[in-house]
């Protein structure tokens, strides 16, 4: 892991443009949305761009796009840490290295929109059996982390053979850890986060497995 990652300082920074670009653009929308604003308008504004059940209608594009520009710092110091540290400033711009801009961040924003789109289907068909509450339709939802994870993933296939499986194993499987149960179904937050990590790990096969050399013409 540590001989893929080595880079020289201004070449790292040229080849990652498009992360530390995105990691200042968080670093700003974080300062005005949670330091500046009052609090009724910073709700306002998560309110705009959350992605949950009762609100993404017409509106749903500009929420997806929205929700992937304010980091969710709810939970604990190591998760945002993992999220922004790991997934997005170490996993997206090595992805970003070796894949180039914006196949990286297609990787990111698929993961993030086709994900956020079958947690709702999740979400869709949990409530009126009973296995979610419905006030989980009208939780603000919003974030980098289905985007993070299925950066995290999808660099399974740029690490040494022998660390890819149980990479990819704790990758899908680490968010159930700390997920809410519903019987048999955890929290919508957890199921998409396994999915953001299975959604990369599939995608770091389609596009970053090394292919099969040709073999030598006789």
């Amino acid at each position: 892991m540590l001989k893929i990652m080595k880079s020289g300082g201004a070449g790292a920074s040229r080849h990652n443009a498009g992360t530390i670009s995105y990691l200042a653009l968080l670093l700003a929308t974080h300062v005005v949305v949670f330091r500046l604003l009052s609090p009724a308008s910073e709700r306002r504004v998560l309110a705009a761009v959350s992605t949950n059940l009762a609100d993404m209608t017409w509106s749903a594009p500009l929420r997806l796009v929205g929700s992937a520009l304010v980091v969710d710092f709810s939970g604990t110091f190591l998760d945002t840490a993992l999220i922004v540290g790991l997934g997005i400033a170490v996993c997206l711009g090595l992805l970003e290295r070796r894949l180039g801009t914006a196949r990286a961040f297609g990787v990111f924003a698929t993961a993030h929109v086709l994900v956020t789109l079958a947690v709702l289907a999740v979400v869709a068909a949990a409530v009126p059996t009973g296995r979610y509450p419905e006030a989980v339709t009208h939780e603000l939802d919003y974030g980098v982390s289905f985007g993070a994870l299925g950066a995290i993933g999808a660099v399974t296939w740029l690490l040494p053979a022998w660390l890819r499986l149980p990479w990819a194993a704790v990758a899908v499987l680490y968010p159930l850890t700390a997920a809410d149960w519903y019987g048999w179904l955890p929290d919508y937050s957890s199921v998409g986060h396994v999915l953001s990590a299975a959604t990369g790990v599939i995608m770091s096969a389609l596009l970053v497995r090394p292919r099969a050399a040709p073999a030598p013409q006789t």
